[in-house]
């Protein structure tokens, strides 16, 4: 009935037919090529990104700096702890925790100020200081 090497699925259909062909399902070896032409429709993510990169770093230090310098910042809770337990001089101590929470919203500024100063000069031209 069967052969000796022969194997069978729980079908009866010989196990060669479910090989899997790779190349069966390979894209053609053009479509990894880009286009030699440019393509009209741009990424507005590609000129967000073009723009940021000619956004003056003095300008987005300001806008953190002066972030820093309201009455919520979170700096100041810093600031109020060595005031009440100082520390060692030139041991400063603060919990991780803590840091990593601080590093976060200065991180959140510096992206609002960088997203303000590129939306700023995408809506004029890219002629904003």
């Amino acid at each position: 009935m069967f052969g000796v090497n022969e194997q069978r699925n729980c079908k009866g259909e010989p196990m060669e037919s479910q090989q899997f062909s790779p190349a069966a399902y390979s894209p053609d070896a053009s479509y990894y090529m880009p286009a030699d032409e440019l393509e009209n429709d741009r990424d507005p993510w590609q000129d967000y990104c073009a723009e940021a990169a000619h956004v003056d770093r003095q300008h987005v230090l300001d806008a953190v700096l002066s972030s820093l310098d309201t009455d919520d910042s979170p700096i100041y809770a810093l600031i109020d702890s060595c005031l009440k337990d100082p520390p060692e001089p030139g041991r400063a101590r603060e919990s991780i925790t803590i840091l990593a929470a601080l590093g976060q919203s200065i991180l959140n500024m510096v992206a609002a100020s960088v997203d303000d100063q590129v939306n700023l000069r995408l809506a004029t031209g890219g002629r904003a200081a």
